[in-house]
């Protein structure tokens, strides 16, 4: 091969490459997988790039709102766990005060102290948490249920079954009856686009919750 020809070939590859750059990556932030699995799909995603069988394949794929309730209900329960360990420390500090005087019992107060507010901190975190989870799965089960079906328009397809009909009548009609059918299915693909923009704006809404705080010294100054 000659040096201007190699140099040609680079050159379409190098063209190839762009070309594939901008194209949308399916699955990357458009997925909604299973919670903890990726990041939170955003609500910016471009999904009129996508087909209808694309779209809802998005909402199929790993969506799970059984198991994600049953998540959600056990963040909810540590929170219950953490909230009553908070009022139990609590009622011991305060128990304290008649049985242990001086600056002992001052530090020990101190630290339950600080136990205190932390596990009061930690139960809501984790009630809100159980909270988020549900709402996503919420999210997700309604988009799933939302979801249209595709609407199958295969022009060719159209034509070949008016012909072998015979149908003199159906070879008439069949420019009104395919437009008919795009924009049916042109319809049912803007109503899945809009359920999967829906979905990802609810999702974000319940992701908005606080991490937990690193739990504090109990021995020695705060």
């Amino acid at each position: 091969m000659s040096a201007s020809r190699h140099d040609e070939t680079r050159h379409d590859e190098t063209r190839h490459d762009e070309t594939r750059q901008d194209e949308p990556a399916q699955g990357d932030g458009a997925g909604g997988g299973a919670a903890g699995e990726s990041s939170v799909p955003q609500p910016d995603v471009r999904y009129e790039w996508y087909s209808h069988d694309q779209l809802k394949a998005m909402v199929d794929a790993g969506n799970d709102p059984e198991s994600a309730g049953e998540l959600g209900a056990s963040w909810r329960s540590l929170g219950r766990t953490l909230q009553q360990a908070s009022e139990q420390l609590g009622a011991s500090s305060a128990a304290s005060e008649e049985a242990w005087q001086g600056e002992a019992g001052r530090a020990l107060r101190a630290a339950l102290g600080r136990a205190t507010e932390w596990a009061g901190r930690a139960a809501a975190t984790a009630d809100a948490l159980g909270g988020a989870v549900a709402a996503q799965a919420g999210a997700a089960a309604h988009a799933r249920s939302a979801m249209p079906d595709p609407v199958s328009y295969d022009p060719g397809g159209m034509i070949r079954d008016a012909m072998g009909a015979g149908d003199l009548a159906a070879l008439a009609g069949l420019p009104d009856a395919m437009a008919e059918r795009r924009a049916e299915a042109e319809e049912a693909r803007r109503r899945a686009v809009d359920v999967l923009h829906a979905r990802d704006l609810a999702l974000r809404d319940a992701a908005g919750v606080r991490s937990f705080t690193v739990p504090p010294r109990l021995a020695g100054p705060a």
